[in-house]
């Protein structure tokens, strides 16, 4: 592991198949950023330029930092682990931009939900004040918190300076939370799940090449699984089964099924997705499932294009901040497949968390440093704005305590949607001059 700036050689992966389960959060829709969010008013006036503050970024790599450097884009980053591809270094870019005199740390994630909790130690450790990553992992509860929100949130507990940012995804486009509802009985201990409006089977057409990814999760306690739920991949054409998950819930312990199919064929296919109940059947559950890696115009029912409570994990702490994606245009429109809340939890005991809580331009321009994709779409370019701004706050407002400071920038974002907080935009839009303002009024009246 490598703790310099500038580390020349890169740190690859373990040559291990790629988890489908553990997701960045690029996207797909175009915007700008630093005039947007208002940070060029309060550095070209105030000269707020995160001059003393420690930021770090979790991502997937930043391989191609020298080249980024040798355009002008980055200054000098202290790289910890390298780790594969450039989301990394597009994330610092943005930082860069905002916060040009800011101090940069970079850790990759490491290709587990472990490796990526010895990351945010390292990064909060090494003295960073803000941590930004984009990272979803499919395989953490989606109803509960899991290990990784454990550890973020006893991180930011020893570490009270620190303030905590990420993503709330890029999963709003098809997602499905319902509960368990018996259908058509298949075997003696096999019972579909009805999904409502006549729908036994969730019907899509994949295009050559696609490879479709669904996870379905439900309220049992994770290690603790007492029902048993399968997913199915069919082929109603040919009345055939082509891919399954059917994981034994009594072994594994997780109420967690993952399907993975690739359509090898020349020519798009029809299929259908079946949830299946092994089995008593009467006992309600709260169902969860995600499909990624296909258009949602690809799914011929809106019973599983439902936004509403797509947001999950380590997203779903209220330590933390959720920022989701705009666009650039008037009304600044949530993009489509930003997560929105508010979350479900129900273990150990049902709540709710009003996330996300706020948003930040997507598809900004940047460097293309390792042929990433210019512009750079997705909540994972909206959260490092975020990261940007607060790095300008803290360097003008040094002894302004965490919650103080999330406060502020909650209080004075450009509201969006419905008044006050709510469930697509959280506070609406970051606002770099109005956040300064207030803290300024506030230092002045002390």
């Amino acid at each position: 592991m490598s703790s310099c700036a500038n580390t020349i050689d890169p740190v690859p992966l373990p040559s291990s198949p790629h988890d489908s389960t553990i997701v960045s959060c690029v996207g797909a829709l175009q915007t700008e950023g630093d005039i947007l969010v208002r940070s060029n008013g309060i550095r070209e006036v105030f000269g707020a330029s995160g001059k003393g503050i420690k930021v770090g970024v979790i991502g997937n790599g930043a391989e191609s930092l020298e080249v980024s450097q040798r355009l002008g884009e980055l200054g000098p980053v202290t790289v910890f682990e390298r780790g594969n591809g450039d989301e990394g270094t597009a994330m610092l870019e943005i930082i860069h931009d905002i916060a040009p005199d800011a101090e940069l740390f970079f850790h990759a994630y490491g290709g587990s939900s472990d490796e990526f909790k010895h990351a945010v130690s390292t990064l909060a450790d090494a003295g960073c004040r803000i941590i930004c990553d984009d990272l979803y992992f499919f395989r953490q509860p989606f109803l509960e918190d899991g290990d990784v929100a454990d550890h973020i949130r006893e991180v930011l507990k020893n570490h009270p300076d620190c303030i905590y940012v990420t993503v709330s995804g890029n999963f709003a486009s098809l997602h499905y939370q319902k509960p368990w509802k018996p259908g058509i009985r298949i075997g003696p201990d096999q019972t579909v799940h009805d999904f409502g409006d006549g729908y036994a089977a969730v019907p899509m057409i994949l295009m050559p090449g696609d490879e479709v990814i669904v996870t379905l999760q439900w309220d049992d306690p994770w290690g603790g699984a007492v029902h048993d739920y399968d997913l199915f991949l069919t082929d109603p054409r040919l009345g055939e089964v082509i891919a399954t998950s059917m994981n034994i819930q009594e072994e594994t312990g997780e109420p967690f099924e993952h399907l993975v199919f690739r359509n090898d064929l020349n020519e798009s296919r029809r299929v259908s997705l079946s949830i299946v109940r092994n089995g008593e059947n009467r006992t309600p559950s709260i169902l969860e499932m995600f499909i990624r890696n296909i258009d949602a115009r690809q799914v011929e029912t809106d019973i599983v294009k439902d936004p509403a409570d797509s947001i999950f994990g380590h997203a779903a702490l209220e330590e933390v901040i959720t920022v989701g994606s705009v666009g650039i245009n008037m009304p600044y429109s949530i993009s489509p497949d930003s997560s929105r809340g508010p979350v479900t939890i129900r273990i150990p005991e049902p709540a709710r968390r009003w996330k996300p809580d706020i948003c930040a331009p997507t598809n900004v321009q940047v460097s293309g440093a390792g042929s990433f994709p210019v512009p750079f779409p997705g909540t994972s370019a909206a959260a490092p704005h975020v990261a940007g701004v607060l790095a300008q706050l803290l360097s003008s407002f040094p002894d302004v305590s965490r919650d103080e400071l999330i406060s502020a920038l909650y209080a004075n974002a450009f509201d969006l949607g419905e008044p006050g907080w709510d469930p697509t935009y959280g506070y609406g839009l970051i606002d770099a001059i109005k956040t300064f303002q207030a803290l300024l009024e506030r230092r002045t009246n002390i």
